[in-house]
C-alpha cells in the first residue's frame, strides 16, 4: 500500500530531503507532499490526508524546536514512530552578483542563527529577513533578482536556478534530527529509544523525585528540558528521551514511578533511529 508523507515544503527543503530518506530507509512506496507550516504538516495527519508526517524536532546549534514541542505537547493522536538525524550544510545562494550587491538575506529563523557568525562577519549591515522554510528563502530570492540572497541548501541551488556565493556558511558541527508522526502503530525497524513529557507539583523535590525514579532503575536520560506549560508563570513540562523501550523491564518500572510522583506524565513514542 502507497503512503503519503507530509513535510515543510516547499521543494527543496532538509525537511523533504528527511522525507525522502525516510522512504527509502523503510522501503515504503508512496509520494511526500510539501505544506507550508509543521502546523499544516501534523494537521494532515490528523485529518487523515497524510499518513505520516516528517518535522525538525531538533537542531545541534539552535536547540529544540518550539513549535514541534508544542504539537507533541497538546495533540492527543501523534505519536513518533521513528527518528531521522541529517547533516546539515547551509550554503549562501544568490541569483547573480557578489557579497557587495547584496541588501536583504530570506532564510527560515534557525537558518538565520545557525549562521549568525558568517552574517555578522560578512554582511554586518545587510537586513535578514525570515520565511516558513529554507527552500521558500531561496524561491523568493530567486524571484527578488540582484541584491536578495538566500540561505538554504545545494539542492535548492538547483532547484531554483541560483549560485553558490558561500558554501558551508553555518557555525559548526550541524545536525538536525527529524521526527517522523503518525497515528497508526507502526514498526519499522527495533524501537530503541523512547520520548516523553511530563510535569510536576510546583513544589521542592517534586522533579528530583522524578528523575530519581528513572537513576534508581539504571536508565539512561539522553536529553531532558523545560518548556512553559502556557498555563501561569513558573509551571513548566519537562522533555525527556531515554535509552531503551518501554518492552525492557526497568523502563516499565521508572515509568511507573516517575508517573506515581508526576501530575502528568505522556508518552510520545518508542521507536527506531533510521540511519
Amino acid at each position: 500500500m502507497a503512503v503519503s508523507i507530509a513535510y515543510l515544503g516547499p521543494e527543496g527543503t532538509f525537511s523533504e530531503e528527511a522525507a525522502q530518506k525516510f522512504l527509502r530507509v523503510t522501503a515504503l512506496t508512496g509520494n511526500i507532499i510539501p505544506y507550508p507550516t509543521i502546523e499544516a504538516c501534523t494537521e494532515a495527519v490528523e485529518d487523515g490526508v497524510a499518513d505520516f508526517a516528517v518535522i525538525p524536532l531538533e537542531n545541534s546549534l539552535e536547540g529544540s524546536v518550539s513549535i514541534t514541542l508544542d504539537i507533541l505537547t497538546t495533540s492527543v493522536e501523534l505519536r513518533i514512530c521513528a527518528e531521522i538525524i541529517l547533516d546539515i550544510e547551509h550554503n549562501l545562494l544568490v541569483p547573480a552578483g557578489g557579497l557587495a550587491e547584496i541588501n536583504k538575506v530570506y532564510s527560515h529563523p534557525q537558518a538565520l542563527a545557525q549562521c549568525r557568525t558568517f552574517l555578522r562577519r560578512n554582511l554586518p549591515d545587510v537586513q535578514t529577513v525570515p520565511v516558513f522554510s529554507t527552500a521558500e528563502a531561496a524561491a523568493t530570492a530567486a524571484g527578488a533578482g540582484i541584491g536578495s540572497a538566500a540561505i538554504s541548501s545545494k539542492r535548492a541551488a538547483g532547484r531554483y536556478h541560483l549560485k553558490i556565493l558561500a558554501a558551508a556558511v553555518q557555525d559548526g558541527v550541524n545536525r538536525t534530527r527529524f521526527c517522523v508522526l503518525t497515528k497508526a502503530a507502526t514498526a519499522f525497524a527495533t524501537a530503541e529509544k523512547t520520548s516523553l513529557l511530563f510535569a510536576v507539583k510546583n513544589a521542592a523535590g517534586s522533579l528530583f523525585r522524578v528523575l530519581q525514579a528513572f537513576a534508581a532503575h539504571n536508565v539512561n536520560l539522553t536529553r531532558i528540558e523545560s518548556r512553559p506549560a502556557k498555563s501561569q508563570l513558573g509551571d513548566y513540562i519537562f522533555f525527556v528521551d531515554i535509552d531503551g523501550t518501554t518492552e525492557n523491564i526497568n523502563v516499565k518500572n521508572a515509568l511507573r514511578e516517575a508517573g506515581g510522583e508526576a501530575v502528568m506524565l505522556k508518552l510520545l513514542g518508542t521507536y527506531p533511529v533510521l540511519h
